[in-house]
């Protein structure tokens, strides 16, 4: 008599578990600015924004180079105001150092007098502190995703400049003058003397006292009162170019 045979109960294969994707690496971003609690803040700002995150921070141009250097960001935020070199003077830095980093100005500055001067040194956009925190993580996400990103004033105005075609000798004497003499320029304009410019700039009376005199020879300008009334008067114009010459 045959023994019946048994079959064997199948084991059932559990389904392959599903393996979730790895989030993107967060996007880093160094900060410049000479002032500790604005590094701070808007570091902790960037921290809690989803995809971002603050990577470093300095507070000087010369800092800055070593730390980009150092953390590999994806994106450069700096000021204008920097001690010894300006913030216009890092773009140009980092536009030989680190060819391809996007660098972003975040200033206190009026726009209408440095985005273009920003954007010419090699800036991917510019945005007034006084737009807000919100402003800034939007403007962050555009200059990341490769767009250029400057207000809607700025944009206009910059169109305008490029498309409208100039008179031969219509553009303003001011031109004429390094970033850093155009800072100087700036604050003669707004009364400043020169040991206020010197501290704001954290320059030396004697490095100050240069600039003016580089600026009267570029202006065609024969005293300091000449110079004082000039800057004055551009200060006060409504265009950026300043006054028209008569």
């Amino acid at each position: 008599m045959k023994a019946k045979s048994v079959k064997q109960p199948v084991a059932k294969s559990n389904p392959p578990k599903k393996i979730a994707p790895a989030e993107p690496p967060k996007k880093r971003i160094f900060l410049v600015d000479d002032h500790p609690m604005m590094r701070e803040g808007m570091g902790r700002l960037i921290d809690t924004e989803p995809g971002l995150m603050c990577c470093g921070g300095a507070k000087s141009a010369e800092e800055a180079l070593g730390g980009v250097s150092a953390c590999r960001p994806d994106l450069v935020i700096t000021d204008i105001t920097l001690p010894q070199r300006s913030g216009l003077d890092l773009i140009k830095d980092l536009a030989v150092a680190e060819p391809g980093l996007p660098v972003f100005v975040y200033s206190m500055h009026d726009e209408s007098f440095y985005a273009e001067r920003a954007l010419r040194a090699g800036a991917r956009g510019y945005l007034m502190k006084e737009a807000g925190s919100e402003k800034m993580l939007e403007a962050i996400h555009r200059v990341l995703a490769g767009e250029i990103c400057v207000s809607p004033k700025m944009a206009a105005k910059i169109l305008t400049l490029f498309s409208a075609p100039k008179a031969r000798g219509s553009h303003s004497p001011v031109e004429k003058l390094s970033d850093r003499e155009f800072d100087v320029f700036q604050l003669i304009g707004q009364g400043k003397s020169t040991k206020e410019i010197a501290q704001h700039l954290h320059l030396s009376h004697k490095t100050v006292a240069v600039h003016r005199g580089h600026i009267k020879e570029k202006l065609g300008l024969k005293s300091a009162s000449e110079l004082v009334h000039q800057a004055i008067r551009w200060a006060a114009a409504p265009s950026p170019n300043g006054p028209d010459e008569k």
